[in-house]
């Protein structure tokens, strides 16, 4: 009996280091993120980018679905002397074709339950960046007020002071984000004549 016990004694450190190593792994199994958890968080974090054209759903101010699609691009370098000049480099307005896929509906504001922004690398450019409020056109092209109608879309503006051309715009509400990829040049060419009247006007033209 004296040796058995004495083995026992021999044995039982042994046991006593395994357990915490064991416990380490299970509690390292709990918390390390699974590829797939990591990869699902990365979707999250950033979607698809879509072709800027591409149309997606979102409600509106007062809960509607609307269906919003971006249409057109415009540039913009002021070259009238007495003209505001962007900030960052460019002012761009970008165009989104509206549609109300119920009731009459507008689009949700900015500063409440959405946010529209355009990416450039590791900058990020809203409506209140730089000197967005000071373009041409606004006030002289439709905003978010209009309100549109089942069967007839509406096209209206958002205007920024960008660094540069391109990017991608991010469109964010409490559903989720999508994002499209902005032309590095001019497009949509039939949304340009408000916004060329607009300058024209805007310059004394």
């Amino acid at each position: 009996m004296e040796r058995s016990e004495h083995v026992e004694d021999l044995v039982q450190p042994h046991r006593l280091a395994v357990l915490p190593a064991a416990a380490l792994l299970a509690a390292a199994a709990l918390t390390t993120p699974t590829p797939a958890s990591a990869a699902a968080a990365a979707v999250v974090q950033a979607p698809k980018v879509l072709k800027f054209g591409q149309a997606t759903r979102t409600m509106g101010s007062h809960g509607r679905p609307l269906r919003i699609t971006p249409v057109g691009v415009y540039y913009h370098q002021p070259t009238w002397k007495y003209a505001t000049k962007p900030r960052n480099g460019y002012f761009v307005a970008i165009a989104l074709r509206v549609t109300a896929l119920s009731k009459p509906e507008s689009m949700p504001p900015l500063a409440g339950t959405s946010q529209l922004r355009i990416r450039q690398g590791g900058r990020v450019f809203t409506f209140a960046s730089g000197r967005a409020s000071s373009t041409p056109w606004v006030g002289r092209t439709p905003g978010t007020e209009v309100t549109a109608h089942p069967g007839s879309p509406e096209v209206i503006y958002y205007s920024f002071d960008v660094s540069q051309k391109g990017g991608v715009l991010e469109w964010t509400t409490p559903t989720g984000m999508t994002r499209w990829q902005i032309p590095t040049s001019n497009a949509g060419k039939a949304t340009h004549g408000a916004l060329v009247d607009a300058i024209a006007d805007y310059e004394g033209r």
